[in-house]
């Protein structure tokens, strides 16, 4: 083999080389973007879903409230009042072991 058909197979070889590289780092980087795109908005869907359970959370605060106030609570469904006020039942069980334990702690 000659020197300068030597150099051609060499150049050749890194052309392709370098080519097929290019390749996989463009693949490999527009993958990379998406996991960091995807992970972006799942972070930003947790936050919604946090903001969404914080408002739950305030929700059931004031009609638990409501009802300790003496509030009437009406539904067309029985069942879905006897879950309710059995929430409510054990939130105030729930209070009371809390004051319980805070009076151990004095």
């Amino acid at each position: 083999m000659e020197k300068d058909e030597f150099g051609t197979k060499i150049k050749d070889f890194f052309s392709k080389s370098a080519k097929a590289s290019k390749e996989v780092l463009d693949k490999a980087g527009t993958k990379v973007q998406d996991f960091s795109d995807k992970s972006v908005k799942k972070i930003e869907r947790h936050q919604l879903e946090a903001k969404r359970d914080s408002k739950y959370e305030e929700l059931g605060k004031k009609i638990s409230q409501m009802i300790i106030d003496g509030a009437t609570v009406n539904s067309e469904h029985a069942e879905d009042l006897t879950i309710l006020f059995g929430i409510q039942e054990e939130i105030i069980d729930l209070s009371a072991q809390i004051a319980k334990k805070d009076e151990e702690l004095k």
